[in-house]
C-alpha cells in the first residue's frame, strides 16, 4: 500500500512517495525558477492637480528585496510608478511564467479619475506550475509630487509582502495613511502643521519612523507591546489619546499614530528616530 502527497513551500515543491509495507521513504525536491521583467512603467499623462493619491499593491507570495517605495520628489509634476514583475515556475515551464507575468502587467495600472490618482497592481493567473499568488509586482517604486501649502499631499498606501519605504521628508502633507500586510515599514515623514499620519502593520512587523528633530504633534499614539516601543530622541513625548503629544499644540501634526498589530501573540517594534 502506498500514498503519494505533494507539498508546496515557497519556491520548493517537495514530492514524497511513502511505501508503508516496506517502510521506505523516497523524496525528491524540485525548485521553481524566478522569472522577472523589470522597468515596467506607468506614468500619468497629466500633471498632478492636488487630488488624493492611492497606491494599492497586493504584492507576491514570496518577495526577494521587494515591496513598495513611495518618494516625494520636488522635481516631479506627475505621478509615476515603476515595477519589477515576478512569476515563478519550474525551469521547463517558462512559457507558463510568461503568461502569469503578462496578466499581472495588465493589472498594473495608473488611473486618474476626478482629480485623484490610483496606482494598482494585482496578480496574474495560474498556469501549470506558475501559481497566480506568486505572480505580480514584486517591487514597485512610486514617485509623487511633494505638494505645497495650497495643494497638500493626501496619500494612502496599501502594501502586500515586502518592505514599505516612505521617503516623504520633502512633502507637505494633509494626510498619510498606510497599511502593510507583511514586512517592515520604514518611513521618513515631515511634521506638516495640521496633518494626520497613521501607519499600520497588519502582521506584527516593525515600524521605524524618522521625524524632524523639532517635530510637534497634538497627539502621539503608539500601539505595540510596551517593551517594543522606543522613543529614541523624543523621550519628552506625552503618548496616548489626549495626553498632549509633543511641542506646542497646533504647531505641528494633528495626529501621529503608529500601530503594529498583534500577530501570533506579539507585536512588532515601533521605533522613532
Amino acid at each position: 500500500m502506498s500514498r503519494v502527497s505533494s507539498l508546496v513551500f515557497g519556491t520548493v515543491v517537495v514530492g514524497i512517495v511513502a511505501s508503508v509495507a516496506g517502510c521506505q521513504v523516497q523524496a525528491s525536491v524540485k525548485t521553481k525558477t524566478r522569472y522577472t521583467e523589470t522597468n515596467v512603467v506607468r506614468e500619468d499623462t497629466a500633471d498632478w492637480g492636488g487630488g488624493p493619491i492611492e497606491v494599492k499593491i497586493e504584492g507576491v507570495g514570496i518577495s526577494l528585496n521587494g515591496g513598495v517605495t513611495v518618494t516625494a520628489d520636488p522635481n516631479a509634476t506627475k505621478v509615476r510608478a515603476t515595477a519589477r514583475m515576478l512569476a515563478m515556475a519550474f525551469s521547463e515551464e517558462k512559457a507558463n511564467a510568461d503568461l502569469s507575468i503578462a496578466e499581472a502587467k495588465n493589472s498594473f495600472t495608473l488611473t486618474n479619475s476626478g482629480g485623484g490618482v490610483t496606482v494598482s497592481c494585482g496578480h496574474g493567473g495560474s498556469h501549470g506550475s506558475s501559481n497566480g499568488g506568486e505572480s505580480g509586482c514584486e517591487l514597485v517604486e512610486v514617485v509623487v509630487p511633494t505638494g505645497s501649502d495650497t495643494q497638500k499631499l493626501d496619500l494612502k498606501v496599501l502594501s502586500g509582502n515586502g518592505t514599505l519605504t516612505l521617503q516623504l521628508s520633502a512633502a507637505t502633507l494633509s494626510n498619510l495613511g498606510t497599511n502593510s500586510n507583511g514586512g517592515l515599514t520604514n518611513a521618513d515623514v515631515p511634521a506638516t502643521q495640521g496633518a494626520t499620519v497613521s501607519l499600520v502593520s497588519e502582521k506584527a512587523d516593525d515600524i521605524a519612523v524618522k521625524l524632524p528633530a523639532d517635530f510637534a504633534a497634538d497627539e502621539v499614539i503608539l500601539q505595540a507591546d510596551a517593551d517594543k516601543i522606543e522613543l529614541g530622541p523624543f523621550s519628552d513625548i506625552k503618548e496616548g489619546a489626549g495626553a498632549g503629544g509633543r511641542g506646542q499644540a497646533g504647531s505641528g501634526l494633528a495626529l501621529l499614530k503608529l500601530t503594529s498589530k498583534d500577530f501570533a501573540g506579539s507585536t512588532g517594534a515601533i521605533t522613532l528616530r
